[in-house]
């Protein structure tokens, strides 16, 4: 990755941190850290740690270059309304791009002040009252001194506006509260006191006082300082930082009642609001539109916040129009504007499009900040660059950029990724020294990165350690430790969490409910899943992508035959078109008020300890993956590329041609772009749909690899598994020309190891097509050919894999000379003059050239010993 130049010798990235304090900013994105891994010493006693502070990087003093206005010249760029949402180019995205898991849902961090410049007017005082007060602490007396004797030192109200805002920065609610009670008062006019009750709105907004800021409004407006469209303007934006866009939506609406004009500061706080609320950009933009209409013009601040609502989103597309539609007006871009695009590139898997923007930062003199790190570093762990985000780390640290809690919490999630646990502790002694105690997410962080490795004595020390040390689990801990214990199938432990959990009367959310929807999928569970779906349903829980996703995924892995309690076949009975709700069978029920959660573990502990017979269950109905599609789309849930790679995955395992086929030209109500597409492909209608397939394969370019491979391979098993081979092929090559598929291609190997079985078996009938035409136009085969397997991605047994012997298999049949290498288990080679000979051989041609061969009341039968179906 290539270094941003050298910032100047007087820049600083934050505001040092005030010696009485240690200040840890919210970012201005959602931060999810990542999660995950080997040995360590880290126990209670290793925590006393040297006090030196030497591995703490302390922040050069602050002096950031100003960014100059544009100067240009240019002309006033504008839109029509409603013109942004006119410019989305793809019909899925970001829906069907979107993140193959919300798991990280419940890691937002909350409650922590943002670093920020504090630039407004004062007097030089200010700084030295400021000092004086923060001394003081929390007590209520000192603070009252401070105040009174240096009253006659501070500016009229200028000082304590600086002040005020100074607290909400930092977090000191009660310093916040004397000053505002000391200055009101004073004998101040309308103006003045209206001034700062808009300063101490916003405070209290940020500081998530949202109850006391809607106190200090409502006198305002009795006793008429506060009806100005600024102290509304603030109160909108105290609603916006905490959630409410309801409330701030129906302030907002109810100034025009009351005389007051929305300005731009009014309609950048609505705008706000809908960011921090991540409310859709449907809603957003019509603000916007509307404040055009008005005739005023968008600043900075206007575009900051649309872009925030991208960012959320991940509509990446939309945020590059947002920031053409900047450069048209002529407003340059701040470090704000570049963080926020950062965020969005990275949650829309735009990888390498975030690197050359970090590139771009410093080019145009705009520094990258703590927050531009994270971010990144944040972007690449997620795409599994952990060694590039680790660069990252040491970048921040050699240009002493001020490292904070975020940052210091992604890194430990990289190196439990990597396996290098020492390491993680480290960081954790890092942060220490730096005074930053470690919190609930690095805990979290920790517990599943061992618990991912199995070290489940570890999981288990460090979930005491953490209470002892007076650091609360919070849901996503308890989440955690079930997902680890179930996975491991130690049910009694997952029980006993569970139990603990219910103790604390913590609420469960989303993401806790999908890792039991996860673990009992991942046993054969399917019927109880979609039992606890349902249950979460009716508590109000709205279930998300990931959830419908795992089941989805379960149903279409589930064995043929069927098995009861008792050992007995039964008959289950799936959902059909006209279900309401999936018929649970009898033994998995519950008694009213009865915890259908515990009962679930109690059974699985049981069956674990052998006291009943397995509950395994389960039967492959495409009407079951029909109702959970259903669900989803009343739900308003959009399914993503996951869902639709699943769904495929299930038609490849389908007993029958014509159920594939019913069950995808049912979906089609639900999508017609790509079940159309894929109903049409199955059907052998590829002249019909093949221009639509091509649209939809452009939009798979602007996904990552991994997500749009999936969908290639679901999407040409399915194909190669009723017999569409010569669809399946066409298919393949499509990815291959749009560089899907990582790897090595050449004349002289051909590389499948990210590939399924369809995917495999295709190309290499494409491979051996084009070595066959280049032999005949006269040139000569390399030395040695080679096919690699990768045995190991499919693999369950040392040396063996489903694509393995599929791609094995099938050579065999064709009577090729490819062989597999004597200490490579996953590669077959062969001399390129055998390969030579042998594609000579009259009737060879004729093995490689593919066609169809539909049968519509069963799939086809297996083509050169190819097993069945694999991701």
């Amino acid at each position: 990755m290539a270094s941003t130049p050298t910032p100047p010798p007087n820049y600083s990235p934050v505001p040092a941190p005030r010696p009485s304090e240690n200040h840890h900013h919210k970012h201005n994105h959602t931060h999810q850290n990542s999660r995950r891994r080997h040995r360590n010493d880290w126990s209670s006693s290793s925590w006393n740690y040297s006090n030196s502070r030497s591995a703490c990087l302390a922040p050069a003093a602050a002096a950031g270059a100003d960014i100059a206005s544009n100067g240009s010249g240019r002309g006033v760029y504008s839109l029509a309304p409603g013109s942004l949402l006119g410019g989305r180019r793809s019909k899925l995205a970001p829906e069907f791009s979107g993140r193959k898991s919300t798991k990280f849902a419940a890691k937002k961090q909350y409650g922590m002040p943002r670093a920020a410049v504090n630039t407004l007017p004062h007097s030089e005082a200010a700084n030295e009252v400021l000092t004086c007060l923060y001394n003081a602490g929390n007590i209520a007396a000192n603070i009252d001194n401070v105040l009174i004797s240096n009253e006659h030192r501070l500016w009229e109200v200028e000082d304590y506006i600086y002040m005020l805002k100074d607290f909400g920065i930092t977090g000191h609610l009660l310093l916040a509260e004397k000053c505002y009670e000391f200055i009101m008062c004073k004998p101040n006019g309308r103006v003045a006191k209206g001034k700062l009750t808009n300063a101490m709105i916003s405070t209290l907004g940020r500081l998530g006082r949202i109850v006391r800021a809607i106190e200090v409004f409502g006198k305002s407006r009795i006793e008429g300082y506060g009806i100005t469209v600024y102290t509304f303007s603030a109160m909108i934006r105290a609603y916006g930082r905490n959630g409410r866009f309801r409330d701030a939506v129906e302030l907002f609406m109810s100034m025009r009642g009351l005389g007051i004009v929305p300005n731009l500061v009014t309609y950048n706080s609505i705008i706000d609001a809908g960011a921090k609320g991540e409310v859709s950009f449907d809603v957003v933009v019509k603000y916007y539109d509307e404040m055009l209409a008005t005739g005023i013009r968008p600043d900075r601040l206007t575009y900051n916040s649309l872009l925030s609502v991208c960012a959320s989103k991940g509509m990446w597309e939309m945020a590059q129009n947002l920031l053409r539609e900047m450069d048209g007006r002529g407003i340059v871009r701040d470090v704000f504007t570049y963080n926020t695009n950062l965020d969005t590139l990275c949650k829309g898997g735009q990888i390498d499009l975030a690197r050359r923007v970090f590139e771009e930062m410093s080019c145009k003199c705009v520094w990258p900040t703590v927050v531009t790190y994270s971010t990144l570093m944040d972007g690449y762990a997620k795409a599994n660059l952990l060694e590039d985000a680790l660069r990252l780390y040491e970048e921040m640290k050699l240009r002493s950029i001020y490292i904070d809690r975020v940052s210091y919490n992604t890194v430990v999630g990289i190196y439990t990724k990597l396996d290098r646990f020492d390491e993680a502790v480290n960081i954790c002694r890092e942060m220490d020294g730096c005074g930053i105690k470690t919190d609930i997410v690095t805990y979290n962080a920790l517990l599943a990165g061992y618990g991912r490795h199995g070290m489940y004595a570890e999981v288990k020390r460090l979930f005491e350690e953490m209470k002892s040390r007076n650091i609360f689990p919070n849901t996503l801990s308890y989440s955690t430790l079930i997902d680890v214990y179930t996975k491991a199938e130690m049910f009694q432990e997952a029980m006993n969490v569970y139990i603990e959990f219910k103790m604390t009367r913590l609420e469960a959310d989303v993401v806790f409910y999908t890792a039991i929807v996860d673990a009992l999928c991942k046993n054969g569970l399917v019927e109880w899943s979609i039992m606890l779906l349902i249950a979460m349903i009716d508590k109000g829980i709205k279930p998300n992508v990931l959830t419908f996703n795992t089941i989805i995924d379960a149903c279409q892995q589930l064995p043929t035959s069927e098995y009861g309690v008792h050992g007995s076949s039964q008959a289950i009975e799936y959902p059909n078109e006209q279900s309401s709700v999936p018929l649970i069978d009898g033994a998995f029920q519950t008694k009213p008020g009865e915890d259908r959660i515990l009962k679930m573990f109690e059974q699985l502990a049981s069956e674990k300890a052998g006291h009943i017979k397995k509950l395994r269950r389960g039967r492959q109905d495409l009407h079951c993956i029909f109702w959970l599609v259903q669900k989803m789309h009343e739900l308003h849930i959009k399914p993503n590329v996951v869902t639709f790679s699943a769904i495929l995955n299930a038609c490849s395992r389908c007993n029958s041609y014509i159920d594939a086929a019913k069950l995808l030209d049912t979906l089609r109500q639900f999508d017609s772009q790509v079940y159309g597409v894929t109903h049409g492909l199955l059907m052998g209608y590829r002249e019909q749909v093949w221009f639509s397939a091509q649209t939809l394969f452009n939009e798979l370019m602007r996904m990552d690899s991994s997500t749009a491979s999936a969908f290639y391979n679901a999407l040409t098993d399915m194909l190669w598994h009723f017999g569409q081979r010569r669809g399946a092929q066409m298919v393949v090559i499509e990815g291959k020309n749009r560089n899907v598929w990582k790897g090595e291609w050449s004349i002289s190997c051909l590389d499948l190891h990210l590939m399924s079985c369809g995917a495999g078996c295709a190309m290499v009938h494409d491979w051996l097509l084009n070595m066959h035409r280049n032999l005949f136009q006269g040139s000569e085969l390399p030395k040695t050919v080679n096919i690699l397997t990768g045995w190991g991605k499919h693999s369950k047994v040392m040396g063996d894999g489903i694509l393995k012997r599929a791609i094995e298999a099938l050579l065999n049949e064709m009577g090729s000379p490819f062989r597999f290498a004597e200490r490579n288990m996953g590669r077959l080679t062969s001399s390129g003059d055998l390969v030579a000979t042998w594609l000579r051989q009259p009737g060879v041609i004729n093995m490689l050239v593919l066609s169809d061969v539909l049968n519509h009341s069963q799939p086809a039968g297996p083509q050169h010993g190819y097993p069945a179906p694999c991701n």
